[in-house]
């Protein structure tokens, strides 16, 4: 049975000192949800909010399959959003944003893009949460997104 993790710094081998956490999901399933999202993503273009990026595994190897969409990984927890930029850093990808806080329990959440993003996403992307979290954050998620 495969156990879920909400905060990877809490759970398997310490982060090296640069702080990229490693979670097992990933090497279990990004082939997967490529393969299920990537005819989308790779005919589109502009900006893509991923929310709850948790490692931040998922968008660095999304975003360098998908040079046209610039990515916005998010996550809630402190330690993620350090694991997101340590693994950004690591790739230095163009197309790949700092990382952001964003709480999908508050009713009002929002994202903040930059100068060249349009505010009007061509996706958002949400791998590994809604199956582990409290329904508000479905509720959320949703209502958020329109």
């Amino acid at each position: 049975m495969v156990k879920f993790v909400v905060d990877f710094a809490k759970t398997g081998t310490p982060p090296p000192a640069d702080g990229r956490l490693d979670a097992p999901a990933f090497h279990r399933n990004h082939e997967a949800i490529w393969s299920a999202v990537a005819e989308f993503l790779s005919a589109e273009s502009g900006d893509i909010l991923e929310l709850g990026s948790g490692t931040g595994q998922h968008a660095v190897t999304f975003a360098r399959r998908t040079p046209r969409l610039t990515w916005w990984p998010s996550d809630i927890l402190p330690s993620h959003l350090a694991s997101i930029a340590s693994w950004r850093q690591q790739a230095q990808l163009a197309n790949l944003r700092p990382p952001q806080q964003i709480d999908l329990t508050d009713p009002d959440w929002t994202w903040q893009g930059d100068e060249k993003s349009t505010q009007a996403l061509a996706a958002i992307l949400c791998v590994n949460v809604l199956h582990i979290s409290p329904w508000r954050v479905s509720e959320n998620l949703f209502s958020g997104a329109a």
